[in-house]
């Protein structure tokens, strides 16, 4: 059941993330056209970029949880003792699990926020509360990459810990 909740999370995370940073380049792209070439500007693409390069940044990040691509300071995990090591990996991931949960939550809220005053983008006249949904459901993808992860420590017996082993994507 995991697994195939697992690559349709990566197949929507990637997409969202693709479909987003294109449309944010082609739009700047074409607003930079229009401004040199005719003198000219699209004067909502600027809040379109913007808004699409979070929805691809915060993807971006959901797949990276999932790949194994941020920042960690793993020379530390690599040389001490594997038990130790597990160890501290899972507090780790039990620290930015908590972190991404209130994120979700905070995220919620803000999306109910802008709903509930109907506050509208200017430019784009798109509610802001559907701008902002990508906050809770990415960061909801991303706490559910951290769970598999923390598992997948939690279940691996401490003599055959491996930090690539649990945090890559094989």
């Amino acid at each position: 059941m995991f697994d195939k909740l697992d690559q349709y999370l990566e197949i929507f995370s990637v997409t969202v993330m693709t479909i987003a940073m294109g449309a944010a380049t082609l739009a700047a792209f074409v607003n930079v056209v229009l401004r040199y070439a005719f003198n000219a500007s699209l004067t909502w693409a600027a809040d379109l970029t913007s808004s699409l390069f979070i929805w691809s940044a915060l993807f971006g990040a959901a797949y990276g949880f999932k790949i194994g691509m941020h920042l960690g300071v793993t020379v530390l995990i690599q040389k001490i003792h594997p038990k130790v090591a597990k160890w501290i990996l899972s507090g780790t991931l039990v620290i930015i699990l908590a972190y991404l949960i209130c994120l979700i939550f905070w995220g919620y809220d803000f999306v109910k926020f802008n709903y509930d005053m109907e506050m509208v983008s200017v430019d784009l006249n798109v509610p802001y509360w559907i701008i902002y949904l990508c906050v809770p459901i990415s960061m909801a993808i991303s706490a559910y990459q951290v769970l598999l992860k923390l598992i997948k420590t939690v279940r691996v017996p401490s003599s055959e810990f491996s930090y690539d082993m649990v945090m890559k994507e094989q």
